[in-house]
């Protein structure tokens, strides 16, 4: 015992009262933000919203964007299925995979403007119907 304090007396044993505060108080600013953004179902539209704006921000991009299709339609298309994710009216399995998707196929190459337009209809079909048949 008398040996175990000898090895952890000084700078060791601050050094390991710093690095425990530290995590201690990185602990508690992940159970924060977990808790904010509502749980494990929050977290897992917050990761969908994020996703959707990585894409969006690929998508629109000069380089990546088909001459066929207009910004504005790209935007809409991306803000429809994200008021969705929001409100939790989207089905995040086939969100998902449509994200990835798009990110196998055209993380290297630039998509056409059908491919395009296929992978738009594709996103907005992940946006579940209400009770009364309206988006």
């Amino acid at each position: 015992m008398a040996t175990i304090r000898k090895k952890i007396s000084g700078c060791y044993r601050r050094v390991l009262i710093f690095l425990l505060a530290i995590i201690a108080v990185g602990l508690i600013g992940i159970g924060l933000v977990y808790r904010h953004v509502g749980g494990r179902e929050g977290a897992r539209y917050w990761m969908a919203e994020r996703a959707l704006s990585g894409i969006e921000k690929h998508l629109k991009s000069e380089d990546r964007r088909p001459d066929g299709i207009p910004e504005e339609q790209i935007v809409g298309s991306f803000q429809r299925v994200r008021e969705a994710t929001q409100r939790r009216q989207v089905n995040l399995v086939s969100l998902y995979a449509a994200l990835k998707s798009y990110q196998t196929e055209f993380n290297v190459k630039k998509p056409s403007t059908p491919e395009v337009q296929a992978f738009l209809r594709t996103l907005e079909g992940t946006i579940l119907q209400n009770a009364d048949g309206k988006n």
